[in-house]
């Protein structure tokens, strides 16, 4: 079986890991490779990968949009999102799917941090935060903000959500923000998610006030880390009872396309135990 990751860069991908421990699980023979592939080349590769008798891929950063270009079938998810984490060769065709929603969702579940009814923040309005507001959505919060720190990104985003999501999207649940002190003054959030890429690289600041915590159960940086990350680091310091890296999400949705590529459901608790999830 020929699965692999494609992004760039690629080398801290902790997929391999993740799939090889999945297949083992059910004897099942496979290869996953770390592939590294640029936009300009993306399309074609991927189209090799297919032909040569690969199966499936996960995508990562930042081919996840360019891949939908290549897509015969794309689930709604993945169009909510206008972005795929995994493709598919199914019956002779590339299915397109997003599972970074479904993955944040049941991680967050497994730690007891509730969804229905509650206010959650989530700073970022890329690709990342598209994959997960519908399915949060799906949850029943109360209210779903997405702060940027340029605000017409947060409005195309809610706005994209809202066109492809039906009724419950087109609710006041779903709001944009600008990410600035002031728009968020005198708001409080049970649950405050990091969606940019402030936490990829040492040299990017995570420019919030630490008030975006007060009175939040909860926070999670969907960047998964070995050490805390800013953002971490801050809402710990704001006494957050819970706060967590993205590795538990990354497990979470890798387990989901694992699911469908091969048929079978794995057990992700070996792996989140070994990272104290």
């Amino acid at each position: 079986m020929k699965l692999g990751v494609i992004g760039s860069p690629i080398e801290h991908s902790k997929s391999p890991e993740i799939h090889t421990n999945f297949a083992d699980q059910f004897d099942l023979e496979l290869v996953f490779e770390k592939y590294l592939v640029s936009k300009n080349e993306c399309l074609e590769w991927v189209k090799s990968f297919f032909e040569s008798g690969g199966l499936g891929l996960s995508v990562t950063l930042p081919l996840k949009e360019v891949v939908l270009e290549i897509a015969d079938d794309i689930s709604l998810r993945a169009k909510q999102a206008a972005a795929a984490n995994m493709l598919f060769l199914k019956d002779g065709k590339i299915f397109a799917d997003c599972t970074d929603g479904l993955g944040l969702v049941t991680d967050l579940k497994t730690k007891d941090v509730d969804i229905a009814d509650k206010k959650i923040l989530i700073l970022g309005a890329g690709g990342a935060a598209k994959g997960i507001v519908p399915s949060l959505l799906n949850e029943n919060p109360k209210q779903v903000i997405v702060a940027n720190r340029t605000p017409e990104k947060a409005i195309q985003l809610v706005a994209q959500i809202q066109e492809l999501g039906g009724s419950q999207m087109k609710s006041s649940i779903l709001m944009p923000s600008s990410l600035t002190l002031d728009s968020l003054e005198n708001t409080s959030f049970d649950l405050v998610i990091n969606a940019t890429s402030a936490s990829t690289s040492a040299d990017q600041n995570l420019e919030v006030d630490s008030s975006i915590f007060k009175g939040a159960a909860a926070a999670l940086d969907l960047y998964y880390s070995q050490t805390d990350t800013k953002f971490m680091q801050m809402a710990k310091e704001q006494s957050v009872a819970k706060v967590y890296d993205g590795w538990g999400m990354l497990v979470e949705q890798a387990a989901e396309s694992f699911s469908q590529w091969t048929g079978f459901k794995p057990d992700t608790s070996g792996l989140l135990e070994s990272r104290g999830a």
